[in-house]
């Protein structure tokens, strides 16, 4: 019979704040930032409210510890996914498409509400903004590095990583509030489609290309 290896003070304690900060993540997901309230953290945690206290006295160290825990969850995952690309794969399908998950899925939901309240809440921007700036530095670098495999000393690679991010953002929100992902899949498409003309390497007639074929003008 194994013998249980007993908890540490300190493991616990890391075990329990990752157990709220995950709390806060799942509630800016759900019920955005206005109603990720410490309340609303404690509840979907299931802890006590004197736990969440002794871990977070207030709102505003809750989501300065969650935004650094949203960010290190997407430098993980930028990393893993960068690293996992194979060596056969097509660089500028991957370095776009990459893109486009990063800036999807649960963790940059939550990083979007944080961007609502951080304008109005200096605490909570002070936090926020170097661990962003540091996150798009290193998925522009990544991005870019991705490109060069494939177009190695073009001039152009920087800005149409810097286009790519940009474009792939506006995109993210555009669905959030509108939800025609349809849409938001058509011009994705065609920005595949525009690097590979910017880059050279297909016929300009296929910007406007849809993914099932040539569709008419866009309003």
């Amino acid at each position: 019979m194994t013998e249980r290896v007993r908890e540490t003070q300190a493991q616990r304690r890391t075990r329990m704040r990752s157990r709220l900060l995950d709390a806060a993540v799942e509630s800016l997901v759900a019920v955005g930032y206005a109603g990720t309230t410490t309340l609303e953290v404690q509840k979907r945690a299931g802890v006590p409210r004197g736990t969440l206290q002794h871990h977070f006295p207030t709102k505003a160290a809750l989501l300065a510890g969650a935004v650094e825990h949203v960010a290190q969850r997407r430098f993980v995952q930028l990393t893993r996914e960068f690293e996992a690309i194979p060596s056969d794969a097509d660089r500028l399908e991957t370095a776009v498409e990459l893109t486009m998950r990063m800036l999807s899925g649960p963790t940059f939901l939550a990083a979007l509400e944080m961007w609502v309240g951080a304008r109005t809440d200096q605490e909570l921007l002070a936090a926020f903004l170097p661990l962003e700036h540091r996150l798009f530095d290193l998925m522009h670098n990544s991005i870019r590095d991705t490109f060069r495999k494939e177009f190695p000393d073009d001039p152009r690679v920087p800005t149409i990583t810097e286009f790519t991010i940009e474009i792939t953002t506006g995109l993210a929100m555009r669905a959030l509030l509108t939800g025609d992902l349809d849409r938001n899949r058509i011009i994705q498409h065609r920005w595949r489609n525009a690097v590979r003309i910017l880059l050279g390497k297909a016929d300009p007639a296929t910007l406007t290309e849809s993914p099932s074929g040539p569709i008419g003008r866009q309003s």
